[in-house]
C-alpha cells in the first residue's frame, strides 16, 4: 500500500529530528525494500530501477528541532538544500559498511531527483 501511495503522490515527505546523519538516513533504508514491490514495465523481466524517477514523487526532508549552523567548511553560509545534498554524497571507501550506506544515498539521488530540505528550529 505504501508503494502506491508514493507512486500517486506529488511529495515524499520525510520527517526527522535532530539533523541529517547516518542513522537518519539509514532510516530510509525503507526506500530499498520499496522498490523490490514497484514494477516500470510489464512482463517477467528484472527491474532495474533505471526509469523509478519519471514515475518518484518530489522529496522533501523536514527537519525539526534543527540546532546546528549552515556553513560549510570555509565557514559561508550554506542552504538547507546544500545540506541534504552534501549529507547524501556517498562516503569513501570500498568496505562492506561503506557500501552499504552509499547504497541507501545512491537509491536517494537517482530515484528522487527533485528533491530539498526545510530545517525548522
Amino acid at each position: 500500500i505504501f508503494a502506491l501511495a508514493l507512486l500517486l503522490s506529488s511529495y515524499f515527505i520525510y520527517n526527522s529530528v535532530g539533523s541529517i546523519d547516518e542513522a537518519a538516513i539509514n532510516s530510509l533504508s525503507l526506500v530499498v525494500e520499496l522498490t523490490k514491490h514497484i514494477r516500470t514495465k510489464a512482463g517477467g523481466g528484472a527491474e532495474t530501477g533505471e526509469n523509478f524517477a519519471q514515475f518518484f514523487p518530489h522529496f522533501l526532508w523536514v527537519v525539526r528541532d534543527f540546532g546546528l549552523q549552515l556553513c560549510d567548511e570555509a565557514g559561508s553560509a550554506i542552504t538547507s538544500k546544500q545540506y541534504l545534498e552534501r549529507a547524501l554524497t556517498p562516503t569513501q571507501g570500498f568496505s562492506e559498511t561503506a557500501e552499504v550506506k552509499n547504497k541507501i544515498r545512491r537509491m536517494l539521488l537517482a530515484f528522487f531527483p527533485d528533491r530539498d530540505c526545510v530545517t525548522l528550529k
